[in-house]
């Protein structure tokens, strides 16, 4: 019961006040409807002050006048300090008419009207530093005359502070701006469908694409799995083979030939007609091999052996016992043999070659893999535009939070109501 009456006494004199919903669309009408006797005021008051503004400007224009005709009161005065004052005179009321021009308002928008008392402040010091000599003369022999017109001035003045004063209260200030920040909701909001819209382009482009790159992944699946692919593998496991059987055979001739290397050389410099095709096997036994028709090379290592027999080639005795242990194995028979393994190793591996394009397989593999960069090109591009659109819609949704936060807040000081925008 206690608790209830507490209750009751806390919410005395507290007025809940309800939001009330406000379209977007509608905000800018709203504000202006709402602001609308603060601007009626405000408008009725700044005509006073311009009615104001328009009779000083007559004073100041009929003050003018008497000056320009006033008399001096000693007209005895010296021609030159009479030509001076003259001077200054039409110097100061040239300045004084330009002034009056530029003050002489015919437009009554508020936006102007706020930028005119901008200007208001650097008009009068421009004037008044290019009056001031000549004003301070004057004063020496129409001190009346001129006095009016800097009375004048001071009105003028004290006018345009207050129209400033004016327009710039507080409650304006917020109206106002509350009118710009619900034009910039608006834009913004425009602007985060716009960026939607691209975004569910680029959602849809980017799943288009992972689509796309998982039918070539199953497609290559299924390539990979299929016969051709396996005969494809097979050709080439065999290819493999042949090759590293083949490899062996041709190492022992190379090795061969690395032992002999240095009789050969020796043996090159002897026998000049020689010396060309002993010089192909140093450099590469194999093609030399293959080349060598009339297998000449038997005949060559035939009487290099001879030599190395008759001590004709000084080599180290170690070496010369290595290397009559390998011309031993370097007859006739040994190459011919190996020529034929030769001729026939290359037919086979271009006949496997063939075969292992005949597949297709490699240039299968090679558009698949095209299809597949291309893919994942598409899969990247999309998904760092989506990033892109990703943060900037964040950014602007957090703009548009903050406009509408912004625009209520003013809302409550201005017109001390709770609104809520709904987009």
């Amino acid at each position: 019961m206690l608790e209830f009456i507490k209750k009751i006494f806390r919410n005395e004199g507290q007025e809940t006040k309800e939001a009330h919903e406000i379209s977007l669309h509608n905000l800018e009408d709203w504000i202006e409807e709402r602001a609308k006797p603060l601007m009626e005021e405000v408008s009725q008051q700044t005509n006073d002050i311009l009615m104001k503004v328009n009779e000083e400007l007559e004073r100041a224009r009929l003050n003018v006048e008497v000056l320009e005709n006033a008399k001096l009161q000693n007209p005895n005065i010296p021609f030159k300090a009479k030509q001076y004052m003259e001077g200054n005179r039409k110097a100061y009321l040239r300045s004084i008419i330009s002034f009056l021009g530029r003050i002489e308002i015919n437009n009554k928008d508020y936006f102007y009207l706020l930028e005119f008392c901008k200007e208001f402040d650097s008009i009068m010091d421009e004037l008044n530093k290019s009056t001031l000599r000549s004003y301070t003369i004057l004063q020496e022999f129409f001190a009346n005359e001129s006095g009016k017109i800097a009375e004048n001035l001071k009105n003028f003045d004290l006018l345009f502070k207050e129209l400033r004063n004016l327009l710039n209260s507080d409650k304006l200030d917020l109206a106002n701006k509350a009118r710009e920040k619900s034009e910039m909701l608006r834009a913004k909001y425009r602007q985060k469908l716009n960026i939607g819209v691209d975004f569910k382009d680029i959602e849809a482009g980017l799943k288009l694409a992972k689509n796309e790159k998982e039918s070539i992944m199953a497609e290559i699946m299924n390539f990979s799995q299929g016969e051709d692919h396996g005969n494809f593998i097979s050709l080439n496991e065999e290819r493999k083979n042949k090759e590293k059987e083949f490899f062996g055979q041709q190492d022992a001739i190379l090795q061969s030939f690395s032992v002999l290397e240095r009789p050969l050389r020796k043996y090159s410099h002897i026998a000049f007609e020689d010396e060309e095709i002993v010089l192909e096997y140093l450099k590469n036994p194999i093609e030399a091999l293959s080349n060598d028709a009339g297998l000449r090379i038997a005949g060559i290592l035939k009487n290099l052996g001879k030599m190395l027999d008759d001590s004709q080639i000084q080599v180290d005795e170690k070496k010369k016992d290595r290397a009559l242990e390998e011309l031993a194995k370097l007859g006739w028979d040994y190459f011919e043999s190996f020529k034929k393994r030769y001729f026939s190793f290359k037919s086979e591996i271009e006949e496997m070659d063939n075969k292992i394009k005949a597949t297709k397989v490699a240039d299968k593999m090679k558009e698949f893999n095209k299809k597949l960069e291309d893919s994942n090109s598409r899969i990247e591009k999309n998904a760092l535009e989506y990033e892109k659109l990703k943060n900037e819609f964040e950014k602007v949704n957090n703009s548009i939070e903050g406009l509408k936060s912004e625009i209520q807040n003013s809302v409550r000081e201005m017109f001390n109501e709770e609104v809520r925008i709904s987009t």
